[in-house]
């Protein structure tokens, strides 16, 4: 069939604002997500490894009284506030396993991952870090009360563990439970206002909630103590876009480049705001920097996976949105994403598979039958057959379901409307020619008959 009107996505409009949800580290949303970290390097989002960064709040206070007095952020603050728990290493052959473990996971052998972390644990209980990177794995096999029981027992061990209270929050945020991940939060960045990087992913929570006024406000007292501590930073450029300062965020997100120029975040950060200012070419620079140098950074991939996609770049765009998919499992917006991708390569069953599979994660989502309409409306008699007109047929099915979902949010111009009035003058159109090819062999049999006579 030909399509007159050239299908548009429902997911490239809509999945980025998701993961993009995931967003308090995508380790939620400013980070890289739970199920998208490495379980074996325990980074955050092209930050520092778990344990360099681990180690960074309390470094950052510590040297915050050298600062200078003339700190942009205000008067160093490094005495305020409770001391910061002692950060133990592993002892006896935790550390080898642990090491192991994450090995296995940036293979991505989760299985001998978790034994490996789990030999770490045994070894030594107070294993924080593999107890983490336990938490990241259930979180990325999907196992979400899991993962929050790993990661409550790693802040058990280290109260004040920065990466497993994002984990937390992450999966609280996913499950659209926001009022309990700053219930949950809130009080621990209070108690360890000394953890500039708990001050940080607490910056990113209120921006997500909405409150960039106040996550301003919690940035600007960590860079107080440090002055170029980047994960503040990072959180400032956020909270600057939110309120609408772009400006100061961009000033600031250059600052944070020249004190970290390998930092992934600080890059796709720089390609959102090139993107947003239609830079497209300059933009997937950035995300592929960003992929570069931290390769599970699920936003990163998808950012770049979905701007390759509109660019009809379609087989890196499908290599990007499956790494994605592999990142984070359980987000709806990567399969409809993904779908597309399929979809724009004739792959049209492993479309339909994501479609479908977006549909079990949430059964009340037009966006799904929307892609699944296209797809039929673009396979004709190639899927899922036997002829064009049950594609069609299927195609209507799909944009009805559609319509009848988004209901009052339907708009008045939604482009299914055209799409259902070029299906019907298909459906016409095939109709008449099964018709003509009836009459033509009618004629063909008669003929030959008489000449039999």
């Amino acid at each position: 069939m030909r399509t007159l009107i050239k299908p548009r996505t429902r997911s490239q409009q809509s999945a980025v604002a998701v993961l993009l949800g995931l967003s308090l580290s995508c380790a939620a949303c400013g980070s890289k997500d739970p199920e998208g970290a490495s379980a074996a390097a325990g980074t955050t989002g092209g930050e520092a490894p778990a344990a360099a960064a681990a180690a960074k709040p309390a470094s950052a206070a510590e040297g915050a009284a050298a600062a200078q007095a003339a700190s942009p952020w205000g008067s160093p603050e490094a005495d305020k506030g409770q001391p910061l728990p002692a950060r133990k290493p592993m002892v006896g052959s935790a550390q080898s396993s642990y090491d192991d473990g994450r090995k296995a996971a940036q293979s991505g052998d989760l299985a001998g991952a978790r034994s490996k972390l789990e030999a770490a644990v045994s070894a030594d209980p107070n294993a924080y870090l593999a107890l983490h990177a336990l938490g990241v794995i259930s979180d990325r096999e999907g196992k979400e009360s899991q993962a929050i029981d790993y990661y409550r027992k790693a802040l058990r061990v280290q109260p004040d563990y920065e990466e497993s209270a994002k984990g937390i929050v992450s999966i609280n945020i996913r499950q659209g439970q926001s009022d309990r991940a700053l219930q949950f939060m809130q009080p621990l960045a209070q108690q360890w206002e000394r953890n500039l990087l708990l001050q940080a992913y607490y910056a990113d929570l209120l921006t997500q909630l909405n409150r960039p006024a106040d996550a301003i406000t919690a940035a600007r007292a960590a860079l107080k103590r440090d002055e170029r501590f980047v994960p503040a930073m990072l959180s400032l450029v956020r909270a600057n876009i939110k309120a609408g300062k772009l400006e100061l965020a961009d000033s600031i997100l250059e600052q944070a480049l020249s004190v970290d120029e390998k930092n992934a975040q600080l890059h796709y950060l720089k390609g959102k705001r090139l993107a947003d200012e239609a830079k497209l070419s300059e933009a997937i620079t950035e995300f592929k920097r960003a992929v570069e140098l931290d390769p599970d950074f699920a936003e990163a991939r998808m950012e770049l996976g979905l701007r390759l996609l509109a660019g009809a770049n379609y087989d890196e765009a499908l290599q990007q949105l499956q790494a994605v998919d592999k990142l984070t499992p359980k987000v709806v917006e990567v399969q409809l994403a993904l779908g597309d991708a399929f979809r724009s390569k004739a792959q049209w069953q492993n479309a339909k598979t994501a479609f479908d599979k977006a549909l079990r994660m949430r059964s009340d989502l037009p966006q799904a039958h929307f892609n699944l309409a296209l797809l039929y409306m673009t396979s004709g008699a190639a899927f899922p057959g036997p002829d064009v007109l049950t594609s069609l047929g299927k195609a209507k099915e799909e944009f009805a379901a559609y319509r009848t979902q988004m209901g009052s949010r339907l708009p008045r111009d939604d482009a299914s409307a055209a799409y259902l009035d070029d299906i019907e003058k298909s459906i016409a159109r095939e109709q008449k020619r099964i018709e003509r090819e009836k009459k033509a062999a009618e004629r063909g049999a008669r003929t030959e008959a008489g000449g039999t006579k």
